[in-house]
């Protein structure tokens, strides 16, 4: 009997190795990792997460994504029960890192926040809202911060005015159509809605303030356990943030789709939404170390006494730098 040569079994060794690659990657495929991500609002700031699962960028990372809506103020108490892996609530985290939960923001959206201060038709600059009544969304948010600074910016002086905390952002608009205030504090697309109706935009929150909005937060323990995961989370993210910037019929077309919320008017303001949410999605999905400085300190001033907090502490970058290198 004649004996297999080498040849016939070198062949015979790489068809079985060759098989048994095509196998793993089959069941690599088919096993992907099951991944929950909170987000807090189907808005442009969480498009990208929905984006990312629509064009399978996630399943091309080994991951199984499933979006589910979570409160903000839960957003940390599900984290930490493990409920979810990661959570979009960046403000949220900041606050309740600095407190002391062992929480991290690892991925910035957006450094520019999307609120305009809109007035009365008969109000034209910001010095004339001195003795006038301002509406924003609840006591201690982000609309609240930007308007002061606003104001503080522009030498009128914070005991000028009367602030208004309206405690829901779909009552702003309509309260100051009513004249029960005189300016607010809007998002889009209300803004759009507002200056189209002859409102005066007195000032972009943008031009005076920074702060992450949108992103992914989550556990010390998820990052020292499962980094990778972090990395291909965000990975799929600014893939499809690159998607969105350089293919807009694409995200036209997805904006006018089931996933996201933009209001009743959203037909009439989608390419303005597009326009605003695009400009303002971060590259590298990280910020600057005097930002993180900034709003460690803004959230630690509602603590008695402040603490003295590093932006070790509260933020990590190091999954996002490493993502935005991979699809650079």
């Amino acid at each position: 009997m004649r004996r297999p040569t080498f040849a016939f079994l070198l062949s015979v060794g790489f068809l079985i190795f060759a098989a048994g690659e095509k196998s793993f990657s089959a069941e690599k495929s088919v096993k992907a990792v099951p991944v929950r991500i909170g987000v807090v609002s189907r808005s442009t700031l969480d498009m990208p997460y929905y984006v990312a699962r629509d064009r399978g960028f996630f399943r091309e990372e080994g991951l199984e994504v499933e979006i589910v809506l979570v409160r903000s103020s839960l957003s940390v108490q599900a984290l930490l029960s493990g409920s979810i892996a990661f959570a979009t609530a960046t403000g949220t985290a900041v606050s309740a890192a600095v407190s002391g939960a062992d929480v991290r923001v690892i991925f910035a959206m957006t450094d520019r926040p999307s609120f305009d201060l809109i007035a009365h038709p008969s109000i034209a600059t910001i010095q004339q809202l001195r003795g006038r009544k301002i509406g924003y969304g609840g006591i201690g948010g982000l609309s609240e911060t930007i308007v002061r600074q606003i104001l503080t910016s522009n030498r009128v002086s914070l005991d000028q005015v009367t602030f208004l905390a309206l405690n829901a952002s779909d009552l702003t608009y309509p309260s100051l159509k009513a004249g029960v205030i005189d300016a607010a504090m809007l998002q889009i697309p209300p803004t759009f809605l507002a200056q189209d109706e002859g409102y005066r935009k007195l000032a972009a929150g943008a031009d005076y303030y920074r702060v992450v909005q949108g992103g992914l937060t989550t556990t010390r323990a998820v990052l020292s356990e499962r980094p990778e995961l972090a990395v291909r989370m965000i990975r799929a993210a600014l893939r499809a943030v690159r998607l969105i910037k350089s293919d807009r019929k694409y995200a036209l077309d997805f904006m006018k789709g089931p996933y996201l919320e933009l209001g009743k008017e959203r037909d009439r303001f989608v390419e303005r939404i597009y326009e605003a949410a695009a400009q303002g999605y971060l590259a590298t999905g990280a910020v600057d170390e005097s930002l993180q400085r900034e709003m460690i300190a803004t959230a630690a001033r509602r603590l008695k006494p402040p603490p003295a907090v590093p932006a070790e502490r509260v933020f990590d970058f190091t999954p996002a730098l490493k993502a935005a290198e991979a699809v650079r």
